[in-house]
């Protein structure tokens, strides 16, 4: 019998896929700041007192394919009002924006947008923002981030910004890196 190797972004579609199909989980949520929180409720209310809420949904160590490295699977709340500091991603992530719309600004290095994206996965449109450019982000587009892609999000407006993501990282490494941004800016 031969075994076929998965394809390590085949296995981030496949995962952010069942992700957006599945009900909302009650375990422990891990928020940017580190608190936790028992139940759907208390969840909630650490999601309006915490800016940036990041609740790991999955992760899996040396998924098929792509061993020494972390396939992650991610849901951000941004609350209105909230930035992410400038920061970039040791692998790739690959973000959908669920709900709201996120004030997204490149600031080295290019993002790849994909634009109304349909449920089988395909975009009306593909946008390559190459930085310094700001963007925004809304319900169905989806947005691929390659190491070193010096980045923030920040959502000014009223409702808060739901993103699913899958990242590929090395094994153990940091979902997310702060970096500086450049001199004057």
């Amino acid at each position: 019998m031969r075994i076929r190797r998965l394809d390590p972004i085949a296995a981030i579609l496949w995962i952010a896929a069942v992700a957006a199909c599945s009900p909302v989980p009650d375990t422990v949520p891990e928020t940017a700041g580190g608190a936790a929180s028992e139940t759907m409720q208390e969840s909630a209310a650490v999601a309006e007192s915490t800016p940036v809420l990041r609740e790991i949904l999955a992760r899996m160590p040396n998924p098929p394919g792509a061993p020494g490295y972390d396939l992650t699977l991610v849901r951000y709340t941004i609350a209105p009002g909230a930035e992410l500091p400038p920061h970039i991603h040791p692998g790739v992530q690959l973000a959908h924006i669920v709900s709201g719309t996120l004030s997204y600004r490149v600031i080295a290095g290019t993002a790849e947008i994909h634009r109304g994206v349909d449920a089988m996965g395909v975009p009306a449109s593909v946008e390559r923002v190459t930085g310094p450019a700001d963007t925004q982000l809304g319900p169905g587009d989806a947005i691929a981030e390659v190491a070193e892609l010096h980045h923030f999000g920040a959502n000014r407006t009223s409702e808060p910004v739901v993103i699913l993501a899958a990242l590929v990282t090395e094994a153990g490494a940091e979902l997310a890196v702060p970096r500086e941004l450049p001199a004057g800016e």
